[in-house]
């Protein structure tokens, strides 16, 4: 019998197995494919959600999931601005309170006289064409704000079409591989960045920032239509903004990256490609109002979701290493790899912490119904309050 302890995690192991903090707003799905009187799942780390639209065009957020016989609330129907579940016909509104129930049990019964049932809720918003769920606190949702981003906020945004990547991976190595340039050799077909040079990092609150010298011209993308064939972007400036993670070169062309954890293999990525001064190919003259849409497109098409997709198997390949090598130490030279894993796992220990007190207040308070925040379970919590009150009897 081995009864060698066994070693504690590495940084790298560890954070490989935490969701991110639920006390954020995250893009979830495009509006675009969230029809009026239609429900469609998406999940963060774990927890299924509801989307549905009602027939006043808002869209609701709630727990896929029936209390009844736990059936997804997605299979069911939309009617009018309330879901009901396809097999015992219970429905549910935009706040997770069951409204009706089809059979004998409340049939003929005012909403007010039918048992108090309820599931989960999601505060839920629609922005830049995505919609937002707060999988959190919801008492949170008014005072954290969603990301801001100042080119599609002004009078005339910026035109952009988003980018949605499913990734077979972890979150945090999509956010490692984005903002770790020395993997050049990768895109040596596109090149979107040669020669690169780390000049600094800093972390100032919640967001760590990243300079870069590079050589860009290299890239065919900018070849073809970029402002004077790449001249004078040299320089790229990149940030982490916890949960969210972008670029900006020259305040001309930038980039926001949106991901939602799924679980601990699989992540949903939402691109949006700002692209500012674009020039018609061969004859460099700006490409005209009208027809930036389509040159966007055509840029998405064949370069941008090419040039993803050669990140996309790569972290599919590092995904196979992990399974193969899961206690072998890595190797890793750049220093923001380990930024991004310390602040990971800080915030996603605060999100446990936080909501393991939300619980017990909620619990001590004699609340009817407890609802942890999405992607953290009842057990979770508990075992966490168990150990602070362990350590509170320890006097540590």
């Amino acid at each position: 019998m081995n009864t060698e302890e066994k070693k504690p995690k590495s940084r790298r192991e560890l954070v490989r197995t935490m969701g991110q903090s639920g006390n954020y707003w995250y893009a979830m799905e495009e509006s675009k494919n969230l029809k009026k009187g239609k429900s469609l799942e998406v999940i963060f780390w774990k927890s299924p959600i509801a989307l549905y639209r009602g027939e006043d065009g808002e869209v609701r957020a709630i727990e896929n999931r029936c209390p009844h016989r736990q059936l997804r609330l997605t299979s069911g129907i939309v009617q009018g601005d309330e879901i009901t579940c396809q097999y015992h016909g219970w429905t549910f509104d935009g706040c997770g309170k069951c409204t009706g129930i089809s059979h004998e049990l409340g049939k003929g019964k005012a909403k007010d006289s039918l048992p108090n049932i309820k599931v989960n809720s999601y505060p839920v918003q629609e922005k830049y064409g995505l919609i937002w769920v707060f999988p959190g606190d919801p008492a949170l949702s008014e005072t954290v704000k969603t990301p801001a981003i100042p080119q599609l906020d002004q009078e005339e945004p910026w035109g952009f079409i988003p980018i949605d990547v499913k990734l077979d991976g972890h979150y945090s190595m999509m956010l490692e591989n984005v903002c770790d340039f020395n993997h050049a050799f990768l895109h040596r077909k596109f090149k979107p960045f040669t020669d690169p040079h780390l000049l600094g990092t800093r972390r100032e609150g919640d967001t760590i920032w990243i300079d870069y010298e590079t050589d860009m011209s290299q890239s065919s993308a900018v070849k073809t239509a970029g402002e004077k064939k790449g001249a004078g972007l040299e320089n790229m400036t990149l940030w982490y903004q916890y949960p969210y993670q972008g670029s900006n070169t020259a305040d001309k062309y930038l980039h926001w990256l949106f991901m939602t954890p799924i679980d601990e293999n699989h992540t949903r990525c939402f691109f949006v490609f700002l692209l500012g001064p674009l020039e018609i190919p061969f004859i460099n003259k700006p490409v005209p109002k009208f027809l930036r849409k389509t040159v966007i497109a055509l840029a998405n098409k064949f370069y941008i979701i090419p040039l993803l997709g050669e990140d996309t198997y790569i972290i599919n390949e590092e995904m196979l290493g992990q399974e193969r090598h899961p206690d072998i130490q890595h190797l890793e030279f750049n220093p923001i790899v380990g930024e991004f894993q310390k602040m990971s796992i800080e915030k996603w220990e605060e999100y446990v912490h936080t909501e393991a007190l939300r619980k017990k207040k909620q619990k001590d308070d004699k609340e009817r119904y407890v609802f942890t925040g999405a992607g953290l379970t009842k057990k979770e919590l508990r075992d966490y309050n168990t150990m602070l009150e362990e350590k509170e009897e320890a006097g540590l």
